[in-house]
């Protein structure tokens, strides 16, 4: 029983550590979708095989950090 809960308290412990940047991530992201429109990511995302997935990996480096 001892090993649940230690396994319980680390989980907790690693949720309560990456809330703050997981809230700023979901305020980010909210706020990307209010000011942005949709024809924008459409244009720069929706055509094409490989230059769309350079441009998506490239905007989404800079978000964990």
């Amino acid at each position: 029983m001892d090993i649940h809960i230690r396994i319980f308290s680390a989980t907790l412990e690693i949720f309560l550590e990456a809330a703050p940047y997981i809230l700023l991530g979901v305020m980010l992201s909210s706020l990307l979708k209010l000011l942005m429109p949709p024809g924008f990511i459409a244009r720069h995302l929706g055509r094409g095989r490989i230059r769309p997935v350079l441009k998506a990996a490239l905007w989404g480096i800079p978000l964990p950090l």
